[in-house]
């Protein structure tokens, strides 16, 4: 292992890793993302492949959050954010100005850290950004099989007429998951999903995500080094606004390129 200045790696062979068949959801290259005159990314080179779970880590203010709103151009509503380099959404540049963000943000969903359901019932929740954004489908049926994907039908089957804020923290956040697979999404963002919830609604989460690796293309922002390691595929380190390193996660846990990766995923800093 090398104290040498540290710079991104391409995922190595290894369990789900990417190869060269993979598609990449997003390309960034030479990605720089501030606030200001504050740079929060600088000049980041990163692929997002397809159908993988994607952990982003690193310590807090490295940019992991700037970088994974910018997916979907939460960013925009922030009146000081600046980008610079090109961040690609399958081939098309995130800020071409013939890419709606709306309809973006439709095919890029967006799991917060705190569950965050509307104020109406369990199945209004599920129903209501399909029904607003013209779905002429049965909308029962599909509220129904988003809370199956969801692995919450089976709690909630009998109770869809009543509020959703009654559910319990871990069934709200699977509800806010059921609510953006509702919208047929292609990606999946999740800003520290569990950060609120108790280890058993955390184990939860952690299972829906990997029911649902094979159909979604999921990019998780994550303090929880036994989570990245539990379920991602592939793991991003950040630090500073710096790519220090990036490849499968089994090797970036157990064989990192750089002592500054080791000491982060071991707990000596961060």
């Amino acid at each position: 292992m090398t104290d040498a200045a540290p710079g991104p790696t391409q995922p190595t062979e290894g369990r789900a890793g990417p190869d060269v068949q993979v598609e990449a959801a997003f390309t960034c290259r030479g990605l720089t993302l501030g606030y200001g005159d504050h740079v929060v990314v600088r000049d980041l080179d990163l692929e997002f492949p397809e159908k993988r779970i994607t952990a982003i880590i690193g310590p807090s203010g490295c940019g992991k959050s700037t970088l994974v709103r910018t997916l979907n151009r939460m960013n925009d509503f922030i009146p000081s954010f600046t980008k610079a380099g090109t961040c690609l959404y399958r081939g098309v540049e995130l800020y071409d100005p013939s890419l709606d963000p709306v309809l973006l943000r439709r095919q890029v969903g967006m799991v917060f850290q705190k569950p965050n359901p509307f104020p109406k019932t369990i199945l209004q929740n599920v129903t209501w950004g399909p029904m607003i954004n013209g779905y002429t489908g049965d909308l029962r049926e599909l509220a129904v099989e988003s809370l199956q994907k969801a692995a919450l039908w089976g709690e909630v089957a009998a109770r869809l007429d009543q509020p959703a804020l009654s559910l319990s923290g871990g069934q709200q956040q699977r509800l806010c998951i059921a609510r953006t697979l509702a919208m047929q999404p292609d990606v999946i963002l999740m800003d520290e999903p569990c950060s609120s919830l108790d280890p058993v609604s955390t184990s939860r989460i952690e299972e829906l995500m990997d029911s649902l690796r094979e159909r979604y293309t999921i990019v998780i922002v994550t303090h929880n080094m036994q989570q990245a390691a539990r379920i991602s595929d592939l793991t991003a380190f950040l630090e500073g606004g710096d790519l220090v390193e990036f490849g499968d996660t089994d090797q970036i846990f157990t064989r990192p390129l750089y002592k500054r990766t080791e000491d982060y995923v071991t707990g000596r800093f961060g």
